[in-house]
Protein backbone atom coordinates (compact mmCIF):
# COMPACT_ATOMS: atom_id res chain seq x y z
CA UNK A 1 0.00 0.00 0.00
CA UNK A 2 1.04 3.46 -0.80
CA UNK A 3 2.34 5.59 1.73
CA UNK A 4 -0.08 8.48 0.85
CA UNK A 5 -3.27 5.87 0.95
CA UNK A 6 -2.26 4.83 4.44
CA UNK A 7 -2.59 8.42 5.33
CA UNK A 8 -6.11 8.24 4.48
CA UNK A 9 -6.60 5.35 6.76
CA UNK A 10 -5.00 7.99 9.42
CA UNK A 11 -7.42 10.49 8.62
CA UNK A 12 -10.44 8.28 8.69
CA UNK A 13 -8.97 6.77 12.22
CA UNK A 14 -8.66 10.22 14.02
CA UNK A 15 -11.58 11.44 12.93
CA UNK A 16 -13.49 8.57 15.05
CA UNK A 17 -16.36 9.08 12.96
CA UNK A 18 -17.31 8.48 9.28
CA UNK A 19 -16.27 11.44 6.96
CA UNK A 20 -18.08 13.23 3.95
CA UNK A 21 -15.80 12.78 1.06
CA UNK A 22 -16.07 16.56 0.74
CA UNK A 23 -14.29 16.53 3.88
CA UNK A 24 -12.01 13.91 3.80
CA UNK A 25 -10.78 15.06 0.53
CA UNK A 26 -10.65 19.11 2.30
CA UNK A 27 -8.47 17.49 5.33
CA UNK A 28 -5.89 16.01 3.00
CA UNK A 29 -6.08 19.11 1.27
CA UNK A 30 -5.07 21.04 4.44
CA UNK A 31 -2.55 18.21 5.45
CA UNK A 32 -0.89 18.80 1.90
CA UNK A 33 -0.83 22.80 2.51
CA UNK A 34 -0.13 22.78 6.22
CA UNK A 35 2.13 20.13 7.52
CA UNK A 36 5.68 18.76 6.45
CA UNK A 37 3.24 16.09 4.44
CA UNK A 38 2.69 18.47 1.48
CA UNK A 39 6.75 18.24 0.91
CA UNK A 40 6.48 14.47 0.19
CA UNK A 41 6.71 13.95 -3.32
CA UNK A 42 4.22 11.12 -3.73
CA UNK A 43 1.61 12.63 -1.55
CA UNK A 44 -1.23 14.09 -3.15
CA UNK A 45 -1.81 17.13 -5.11
CA UNK A 46 -4.84 19.43 -5.90
CA UNK A 47 -6.74 21.31 -8.32
CA UNK A 48 -9.70 23.41 -8.62
CA UNK A 49 -12.74 21.88 -9.05
CA UNK A 50 -16.75 21.81 -7.85
CA UNK A 51 -16.52 21.51 -4.08
CA UNK A 52 -13.12 23.62 -4.40
CA UNK A 53 -9.27 21.78 -3.83
CA UNK A 54 -9.74 17.87 -5.54
CA UNK A 55 -7.96 15.12 -6.51
CA UNK A 56 -8.79 13.10 -9.08
CA UNK A 57 -5.89 10.60 -7.77
CA UNK A 58 -7.39 10.78 -4.32
CA UNK A 59 -10.73 9.48 -5.42
CA UNK A 60 -9.94 7.13 -7.46
CA UNK A 61 -8.07 5.51 -4.67
CA UNK A 62 -10.37 5.50 -2.28
CA UNK A 63 -11.97 3.44 -4.70
CA UNK A 64 -9.28 0.80 -4.55
CA UNK A 65 -9.07 1.35 -0.88
CA UNK A 66 -13.24 0.25 -0.73
CA UNK A 67 -12.31 -2.59 -3.25
CA UNK A 68 -9.85 -4.01 -0.98
CA UNK A 69 -12.19 -3.80 2.25
CA UNK A 70 -10.20 -0.96 4.16
CA UNK A 71 -12.64 1.68 3.80
CA UNK A 72 -16.78 1.16 3.54
CA UNK A 73 -19.21 3.83 1.99
CA UNK A 74 -22.34 4.82 3.48
CA UNK A 75 -24.13 6.82 1.76
CA UNK A 76 -21.79 9.88 1.18
CA UNK A 77 -19.84 9.42 4.10
CA UNK A 78 -16.35 6.97 4.61
CA UNK A 79 -15.16 5.22 7.61
CA UNK A 80 -12.82 2.30 8.18
CA UNK A 81 -14.60 -1.27 7.65
CA UNK A 82 -15.42 -2.84 10.84
CA UNK A 83 -14.13 -6.35 9.05
CA UNK A 84 -10.97 -4.63 8.28
CA UNK A 85 -10.12 -2.31 11.53
CA UNK A 86 -6.97 -4.30 12.73
CA UNK A 87 -5.50 -4.91 9.17
CA UNK A 88 -6.58 -1.07 8.38
CA UNK A 89 -4.64 0.48 12.12
CA UNK A 90 -1.52 -1.73 11.31
CA UNK A 91 -1.60 0.45 8.03
CA UNK A 92 -1.79 3.07 10.06
CA UNK A 93 0.92 1.98 12.43
CA UNK A 94 3.63 1.75 9.58
CA UNK A 95 3.77 5.74 8.99
CA UNK A 96 6.72 7.96 10.51
CA UNK A 97 5.99 9.67 13.65
CA UNK A 98 5.95 13.11 11.72
CA UNK A 99 3.33 11.69 9.68
CA UNK A 100 0.72 10.55 12.62
CA UNK A 101 1.58 13.70 14.00
CA UNK A 102 0.67 16.09 11.03
CA UNK A 103 -2.64 14.10 11.25
CA UNK A 104 -3.45 14.56 14.34
CA UNK A 105 -3.06 18.23 14.36
CA UNK A 106 -5.57 18.51 10.86
CA UNK A 107 -8.05 16.33 12.90
CA UNK A 108 -7.85 18.57 16.06
CA UNK A 109 -7.74 22.19 14.18
CA UNK A 110 -10.62 20.97 11.25
CA UNK A 111 -12.46 18.12 12.73
CA UNK A 112 -14.96 19.85 14.69
CA UNK A 113 -16.14 21.94 11.82
CA UNK A 114 -19.09 20.70 9.90
CA UNK A 115 -18.74 21.14 6.27
CA UNK A 116 -20.18 24.06 5.20
CA UNK A 117 -18.23 26.22 7.80
CA UNK A 118 -14.47 23.71 6.64
CA UNK A 119 -15.49 24.45 3.00
CA UNK A 120 -15.59 28.23 3.97
CA UNK A 121 -12.28 28.37 5.51
CA UNK A 122 -10.96 26.61 2.59
CA UNK A 123 -12.29 28.79 0.43
CA UNK A 124 -11.49 32.42 2.45
CA UNK A 125 -7.78 31.44 2.94
CA UNK A 126 -7.14 29.56 -0.24
CA UNK A 127 -9.46 31.74 -2.65
CA UNK A 128 -7.84 30.18 -6.11
CA UNK A 129 -9.10 26.75 -5.34
CA UNK A 130 -12.54 28.00 -4.75
CA UNK A 131 -12.45 29.78 -8.25
CA UNK A 132 -14.64 26.69 -10.11
CA UNK A 133 -16.56 25.61 -6.67
CA UNK A 134 -20.03 25.62 -7.14
CA UNK A 135 -20.69 26.74 -3.78
CA UNK A 136 -21.09 30.57 -4.69
CA UNK A 137 -22.44 31.41 -1.36
CA UNK A 138 -19.47 30.09 0.64
CA UNK A 139 -16.42 31.70 -1.85
CA UNK A 140 -14.88 34.91 -0.65
CA UNK A 141 -16.07 38.20 -2.45
CA UNK A 142 -14.99 38.76 -4.80
CA UNK A 143 -13.31 35.21 -6.22
CA UNK A 144 -10.45 35.56 -8.34
CA UNK A 145 -11.13 34.75 -11.68
CA UNK A 146 -9.13 32.30 -13.76
CA UNK A 147 -5.96 33.36 -15.49
CA UNK A 148 -5.61 33.85 -18.82
CA UNK A 149 -2.00 33.09 -20.33
CA UNK A 150 -0.50 35.72 -22.68
CA UNK A 151 -0.25 35.02 -26.47
CA UNK A 152 2.90 32.25 -26.94
CA UNK A 153 4.04 28.76 -28.20
CA UNK A 154 3.17 27.30 -24.68
CA UNK A 155 5.01 23.38 -24.46
CA UNK A 156 4.57 21.31 -21.11
CA UNK A 157 6.04 17.43 -20.34
CA UNK A 158 3.94 15.32 -17.99
CA UNK A 159 7.03 13.46 -16.81
CA UNK A 160 7.47 13.28 -12.92
CA UNK A 161 4.17 14.76 -12.19
CA UNK A 162 1.14 13.48 -11.08
CA UNK A 163 -2.14 14.14 -12.74
CA UNK A 164 -3.43 16.95 -10.29
CA UNK A 165 -0.29 18.34 -10.48
CA UNK A 166 0.04 18.37 -13.81
CA UNK A 167 -3.37 19.86 -14.50
CA UNK A 168 -3.16 22.33 -11.62
CA UNK A 169 0.22 24.06 -13.49
CA UNK A 170 -1.62 24.66 -16.75
CA UNK A 171 -4.44 26.15 -14.62
CA UNK A 172 -2.69 28.29 -12.79
CA UNK A 173 -0.53 29.47 -16.04
CA UNK A 174 -3.93 29.91 -17.91
CA UNK A 175 -3.89 27.32 -20.18
CA UNK A 176 -7.54 26.79 -22.50
CA UNK A 177 -6.21 24.29 -25.08
CA UNK A 178 -4.22 20.87 -24.47
CA UNK A 179 -2.71 19.64 -27.77
CA UNK A 180 -1.47 16.28 -27.57
CA UNK A 181 1.29 15.66 -29.96
CA UNK A 182 2.22 12.23 -28.89
CA UNK A 183 2.09 9.94 -32.04
CA UNK A 184 0.67 6.97 -29.83
CA UNK A 185 -0.98 8.44 -26.53
CA UNK A 186 -1.04 5.64 -23.87
CA UNK A 187 0.53 5.58 -20.64
CA UNK A 188 0.56 2.76 -17.49
CA UNK A 189 0.34 6.24 -15.40
CA UNK A 190 -2.83 7.09 -14.01
CA UNK A 191 -4.37 10.35 -15.99
CA UNK A 192 -1.62 9.97 -19.03
CA UNK A 193 -3.50 8.16 -21.04
CA UNK A 194 -5.81 9.70 -24.04
CA UNK A 195 -9.22 8.92 -22.70
CA UNK A 196 -8.39 10.00 -19.33
CA UNK A 197 -6.30 12.58 -19.80
CA UNK A 198 -9.08 13.90 -22.14
CA UNK A 199 -11.45 12.99 -19.50
CA UNK A 200 -9.77 15.27 -16.44
CA UNK A 201 -9.63 18.01 -19.31
CA UNK A 202 -13.42 18.23 -19.61
CA UNK A 203 -14.45 18.18 -16.39
CA UNK A 204 -11.86 21.18 -15.31
CA UNK A 205 -13.00 23.43 -18.49
CA UNK A 206 -10.12 22.59 -20.62
CA UNK A 207 -10.48 21.57 -24.18
CA UNK A 208 -8.27 18.71 -25.45
CA UNK A 209 -7.19 17.99 -28.91
CA UNK A 210 -5.19 15.13 -29.91
CA UNK A 211 -2.67 15.30 -33.38
CA UNK A 212 -0.66 12.11 -33.89
CA UNK A 213 0.58 13.41 -37.60
CA UNK A 214 2.92 15.74 -35.16
CA UNK A 215 4.50 13.14 -32.77
CA UNK A 216 7.46 10.54 -33.29
CA UNK A 217 5.79 6.34 -34.33
CA UNK A 218 6.99 4.46 -31.31
CA UNK A 219 9.20 2.10 -33.15
CA UNK A 220 11.46 5.38 -34.23
CA UNK A 221 12.10 5.84 -30.25
CA UNK A 222 13.30 2.76 -29.71
CA UNK A 223 16.86 2.55 -28.80
CA UNK A 224 17.10 6.17 -27.23
CA UNK A 225 18.74 6.79 -24.31
CA UNK A 226 22.19 9.36 -24.68
CA UNK A 227 21.73 13.39 -25.85
CA UNK A 228 23.33 12.57 -29.30
CA UNK A 229 20.99 9.79 -30.18
CA UNK A 230 18.15 12.28 -29.18
CA UNK A 231 19.35 15.16 -30.84
CA UNK A 232 19.75 12.60 -34.06
CA UNK A 233 15.95 12.29 -33.90
CA UNK A 234 14.72 15.37 -33.30
CA UNK A 235 17.16 16.46 -36.28
CA UNK A 236 15.59 13.66 -38.61
CA UNK A 237 12.04 14.71 -37.20
CA UNK A 238 12.25 18.10 -38.16
CA UNK A 239 13.96 17.73 -41.69
CA UNK A 240 12.02 15.08 -42.67
CA UNK A 241 8.40 15.37 -40.82
CA UNK A 242 7.99 18.91 -40.18
CA UNK A 243 8.02 20.22 -43.60
CA UNK A 244 5.37 17.47 -44.47
CA UNK A 245 2.93 18.98 -41.95
CA UNK A 246 3.06 22.49 -42.90
CA UNK A 247 -1.30 22.68 -42.82
CA UNK A 248 -1.33 21.45 -39.43
CA UNK A 249 1.53 23.63 -38.12
CA UNK A 250 -0.46 26.47 -39.54
CA UNK A 251 -3.84 25.82 -37.92
CA UNK A 252 -2.25 25.15 -34.91
CA UNK A 253 -0.39 28.81 -35.43
CA UNK A 254 -3.23 30.60 -35.89
CA UNK A 255 -5.36 28.39 -32.89
CA UNK A 256 -2.35 29.96 -30.72
CA UNK A 257 -2.38 33.86 -31.85
CA UNK A 258 -6.46 33.68 -30.19
CA UNK A 259 -6.37 31.22 -27.42
CA UNK A 260 -3.42 29.95 -24.83
CA UNK A 261 -2.68 26.46 -26.16
CA UNK A 262 0.33 23.97 -24.85
CA UNK A 263 1.86 21.41 -26.67
CA UNK A 264 1.72 18.41 -24.51
CA UNK A 265 4.35 15.31 -24.44
CA UNK A 266 5.57 13.28 -22.18
CA UNK A 267 9.73 13.82 -21.81
CA UNK A 268 10.27 15.95 -18.80
CA UNK A 269 13.83 17.38 -20.29
CA UNK A 270 12.35 19.35 -23.16
CA UNK A 271 15.82 19.56 -25.48
CA UNK A 272 14.79 15.22 -25.28
CA UNK A 273 11.24 16.14 -27.12
CA UNK A 274 10.18 16.65 -30.08
CA UNK A 275 7.90 19.06 -28.82
CA UNK A 276 10.95 21.90 -28.48
CA UNK A 277 10.83 21.28 -32.46
CA UNK A 278 7.67 21.64 -33.50
CA UNK A 279 7.20 24.98 -30.87
CA UNK A 280 9.97 26.28 -32.74
CA UNK A 281 8.10 25.85 -36.28
CA UNK A 282 4.60 26.94 -35.02
CA UNK A 283 6.80 29.94 -33.67
CA UNK A 284 8.08 30.92 -37.50
CA UNK A 285 4.67 31.25 -38.26
CA UNK A 286 2.90 33.22 -36.04
CA UNK A 287 6.26 35.27 -34.50
CA UNK A 288 4.75 34.24 -30.91
CA UNK A 289 7.60 33.45 -27.93
CA UNK A 290 8.16 30.09 -26.98
CA UNK A 291 7.28 29.24 -23.75
CA UNK A 292 8.41 25.68 -21.81
CA UNK A 293 6.40 25.19 -18.75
Amino acid sequence: MLRRQKTILALLSEARQPLARTVLVKHAFLLSQETDVGSDPVFYDFVPYKFGPFSFALYRELEALQRDGYIAFENDRILLSPDMLRPSLDKVAELSGAVLSSVRSIAKQYGRLRQNALLKDVYRRYPRYASKSERKDLQASPCPKPKVAPPAVYTAGYQQKSADGFFDDLLKTGIRVIVDVRSNPVSRKYGFARSSMAGIAQKLDLAYVHLPSLGIPSQARAGLGSKTSYKRLLDAYERNTLPKRTPDIGRLAQQMQHTPCVLVCMERDVECCHRSRLATAVSRVNGLPVRHL
